[in-house]
């Protein structure tokens, strides 16, 4: 859970542990770096700090810095990226000197190699690098995350204190739709290794123009069907125009929306969205006229084309 502003006093997560603030956050990096053998007096915070808190250390070495309650999950993603890595698959590589996930009194810490001069991917490499992930057909099972597309939207629509009770209804009631809908789905892919949130910038090129794969956490074996519906939303709401589409479509080899079953694994991947946001209206004023917006094209059935991202 977002706190929207550094050094806010801590407010709690969906699970009840507390959220990160900019103290606690550097009580944590400073007993992880001393564990670690790494200088942190000079970090630098990267970012506005909400779930984890990233910072930038001396030699090329990003430190995220968690929740306590995400040990589990920080643990996971550091085997992720070490296989991913066996196979010369290109994703973020954890930093070889740390000796693993760090817990401490305050949070969890992992340390990362720095990406320098990153740069969201292009529809083409998004595309690209997605054709390449989907042909590994599985991954060690205790590596993978339980496929689950409705996970933590009740929790965003529950904290969405921003909304009247009738905004947060019509959330709940899509989803309630969507989740009886989601049962009838065909998919016309096999399963594979999927990245599970896999937009713009979470597909990367450094500074050399490399692609590299970053947040791993989501990564699963399920249809290959959620990641390509992330591109083809983007072109629904405006975030994508049509030639830039296409060029995804190019690079992967298949059109998603041409498949039966896209209309309602977009709808779930827009009300994610709109839930995601509608969690940040009540620190986040300023967000909520969006987030109606975005309510009323999901509740109309309309086609939305004019989203504005949540930053």
């Amino acid at each position: 859970m977002d706190i929207g502003q550094e050094g806010q006093t801590a407010v709690t997560g969906f699970d009840g542990s507390p959220s990160l603030t900019r103290d606690t956050a550097r009580r944590a990096l400073s007993a992880a770096s001393t564990a670690a053998g790494v200088d942190a007096s000079s970090a630098d915070l990267l970012g506005p700090i909400g779930d984890n808190a990233v910072f930038s250390l001396p030699g090329g070495v990003v430190a995220r810095v968690s929740r306590l309650a995400a040990l589990p999950r920080v643990a996971r993603e550091l085997r992720v990226a070490r296989w991913l890595e066996s196979l010369d698959f290109p994703a973020v590589r954890v930093w070889a000197a740390a000796p693993g996930v760090i817990e401490t009194a305050d949070g969890v810490v992992a340390f990362w190699v720095e990406l320098p001069g990153v740069r969201p991917s292009s529809p083409g490499e998004l595309g690209g690098l997605l054709r390449r992930l989907h042909t590994i057909p599985s991954a060690p099972d205790e590596l993978l995350q339980p496929f689950e597309p409705f996970a933590r939207i009740s929790d965003h629509i529950r904290h969405a204190t921003g909304l009247s009770a009738p905004e947060r209804g019509t959330l709940h009631a899509l989803l309630d739709d969507l989740t009886l809908a989601y049962d009838t789905v065909e998919f016309e892919h096999a399963p594979c290794v999927i990245h599970g949130d896999a937009h713009r910038k979470n597909i990367v090129a450094d500074a050399s123009g490399a692609l590299v794969m970053l947040d791993l956490e989501h990564l699963t074996r399920a249809a290959p069907e959620w990641d390509l519906t992330v591109a083809a939303v983007y072109r629904r709401v405006g975030w994508y125009d049509e030639t830039e589409y296409q060029e995804f479509v190019d690079a992967y080899g298949w059109d998603v929306t041409t498949w039966q079953g896209f209309q309602v694994m977009a709808t779930i991947r827009q009300l994610r969205m709109t839930a995601w946001l509608a969690a940040r209206t009540g620190r986040e004023p300023r967000l909520t006229p969006q987030v109606r917006a975005r309510i009323a094209s999901l509740g109309e059935g309309s086609t939305p084309r004019a989203w504005k991202p949540g930053r």
